[in-house]
């Protein structure tokens, strides 16, 4: 499994759990911040910002914060194990599809990963619940416990 594959499983399911209202727009959001993470996050609640494809809506939204948290959660997990992890995600990852049971990530690791998403999601605007839920969700992608 790639990042692109990565950042969006993740990202979608943790919209899923969050903000599930906001899956009919979850394509277009993932399309421009893939095109420009950049950008995209510096237009969050900026009324008006055209996606880059044709809809005109305001940013404010879980999406592209789930999109950052997920990509960090990539480059931290790859910072941290190199290409095996990367080799045994995508194995990882199928497995999560078909429901099967996931190789482990250590507590601490989980709760580094938990903590890391908290203060992304804040640093991007959420206020501090959005940002637990956030978190919560990711670490509850990460050990399949949804």
């Amino acid at each position: 499994m790639d990042h692109e594959d990565f950042v969006t499983a993740v990202a979608r399911e943790v919209v899923t759990s969050v903000a599930p209202d906001e899956l009919a727009l979850f394509e277009p959001i993932r399309g421009a911040y893939l095109r420009d993470p950049d950008k995209l996050l510096a237009q969050r609640g900026r009324a008006g910002e055209v996606l880059g494809s044709g809809i005109d809506v305001a940013i404010a939204l879980v999406s592209p914060v789930a999109l950052a948290v997920a990509t960090a959660t990539y480059n931290r997990l790859v910072d941290r194990t190199g290409e095996a992890v990367v080799n045994v995600g995508s194995k990882l990852w199928k497995r999560l599809r078909r429901k099967e049971e996931l190789p482990e990530i250590t507590a601490e690791q989980l709760g580094e990963l938990h903590a890391m998403a908290f203060e992304r999601a804040k640093e991007l605007g959420l206020s501090e619940e959005q940002a637990k839920q956030v978190a919560d969700a990711l670490r509850a992608q990460l050990t399949h416990e949804n």
